[in-house]
């Protein structure tokens, strides 16, 4: 009876056996790489800190980027910086702001893009913030 029972719940657990997820190719020993969005691609340092145009100075001189750690050692920042630009394709920037490296990445004029595009970095499970730098 025992072997009837072990037979009918082995058939049970394969049928409804769920089809391979990122996880299992990790154990497999295969690297996990998101496949991003181009419009995540973030601008050059230089472009980015190129001022906008003067009609949309006009409207805001804020400026917005996004935050993705704080971290207290500078050596795991910049691991964590390599991992994240790999990752996010952005170019991300190590700020230090007492006591801690600060990885942020982008710039936006408006808080609503910048948080869209965070939106759109949470669904590759990378968290980040908005900051309002100016």
């Amino acid at each position: 009876m025992l072997k009837v029972f072990s037979i009918i719940l082995f058939t049970a657990l394969c049928a409804f056996a769920a089809s391979p997820t990122d996880m299992d190719s990790l154990f497999r020993g295969k690297e996990y790489k998101p496949q991003l969005n181009s419009s995540l691609r973030g601008k050059k340092a230089e472009e980015a800190a190129k001022p906008a145009p003067a009609s949309k100075q006009a409207k805001s001189n804020s400026w917005f980027v996004l935050q993705f750690e704080a971290l207290a050692d500078f050596d795991a920042a910049q691991r964590r910086r390599d991992q994240l630009a790999a990752s996010t394709g952005y170019t991300i920037n190590v700020v230090f702001d007492t006591p801690f490296y600060k990885l942020r990445a982008g710039g936006w004029s408006s808080k609503s893009e910048a948080e869209d595009k965070a939106r759109e970095l949470s669904a590759y499970n990378i968290s980040a913030f908005v900051i309002k730098v100016k």
